[in-house]
C-alpha cells in the first residue's frame, strides 16, 4: 500500500517515490506537478525552468513515437529528478535549499545564530579572492610598464642622436643611435611578451573568478543535472 503524503519523512532523499500514482503511469501534469512539489526549496523561476526542461523533453520522446505514459516514466521517478537537480547545484545554494526542504525556520535560525561565523568567513574569502584578482592583473601592468620604460628611453636616445648629428658629434650620435636603437627592440620584444602575458593571465584570471564564485553560481555552458540524468 502506497504511503500517504502526511507520512513521508521529511529531508530525506526523494529517489524511493517511485512515477506511478495508485497503481499506474502517472501523465505528464502529474509528474511536473510532483516535481514542483519537491523542488519547492528552490525559487519559483529555477523550479518553473526545470519542469519546462522536462515538459519539452517528455514531448520529444512524444513526438519520436512514445505514449505519454512510456515518455514520462523514461524521466525517471520524480524523487530521482528532484535529487538529481538539488545535487547539480553550487555548494551553498544546495545546502540552503537542502535546509529549507527540512525546514523554513531552521534555515533561518542557522543563518541567525551563525551569522558571526559564516559573515567573517564570507568576507575573508571575498578579500582573498579580490585580492588575488588585482595581484594577477598587477603583475601584467608590471611587464607592460617596464616594455613601456624601455620604449621611452630608447626614444630619448634616438632624440639625443638627432641632436649629436645637428651639433655634428657624430661618434656621440651614433653611440646615441646605437642605445636608442637597442632599447627600442628590447622594448617591442619585451611588449610582445607582455601582450601574450597578459592574455594568459585574462584566462587565468576568468578562472580563478569562476573557481571563487562556484560554491555560490555554476556557468551555463557547464552541464547540468536535469540533462546528465536524462543522459543516465
Amino acid at each position: 500500500m502506497r504511503a500517504s503524503r502526511s507520512s513521508w519523512p521529511s529531508g530525506r532523499p526523494y529517489g524511493r517515490f517511485t512515477h506511478t500514482l495508485r497503481g499506474r503511469t502517472m501523465t505528464r501534469d502529474e509528474f511536473l506537478g510532483r516535481l514542483g512539489e519537491l523542488l519547492a526549496c528552490l525559487p519559483a523561476e529555477q523550479v518553473e525552468e526545470t519542469k519546462a526542461f522536462y515538459a519539452e523533453a517528455i514531448a520529444d520522446r512524444m513526438e519520436d513515437g512514445m505514449s505519454e505514459e512510456e515518455a514520462v516514466a523514461a524521466m525517471g521517478a520524480p524523487g530521482e529528478v528532484a535529487e538529481a537537480t538539488l545535487d547539480d547545484l553550487p555548494a551553498v545554494p544546495r545546502a540552503i535549499a537542502r535546509t529549507r526542504r527540512r525546514s523554513t525556520a531552521l534555515l533561518w535560525v542557522l543563518t541567525i545564530v551563525g551569522s558571526p561565523v559564516w559573515v567573517p568567513l564570507l568576507a575573508a574569502f571575498a578579500a582573498v579572492a579580490v585580492t588575488v584578482y588585482i595581484c594577477i592583473w598587477v603583475l601584467a601592468l608590471c611587464v607592460w610598464i617596464v616594455a613601456a620604460a624601455l620604449g621611452g628611453v630608447g626614444v630619448v636616445e634616438l632624440l639625443l642622436a638627432v641632436s649629436g648629428v645637428t651639433i655634428g658629434h657624430f661618434p656621440y650620435a651614433l653611440a646615441s643611435a646605437g642605445v636608442g636603437l637597442g632599447l627600442v627592440g628590447v622594448a617591442l620584444f619585451v611588449g610582445a611578451g607582455a601582450w601574450a602575458a597578459s592574455k594568459q593571465i585574462a584566462r587565468l584570471s576568468a578562472l580563478w573568478a569562476r573557481k571563487a564564485a562556484s560554491p555560490f553560481w555554476k556557468g551555463k555552458g557547464e552541464k547540468g543535472g536535469a540533462a546528465a540524468h536524462l543522459a543516465a
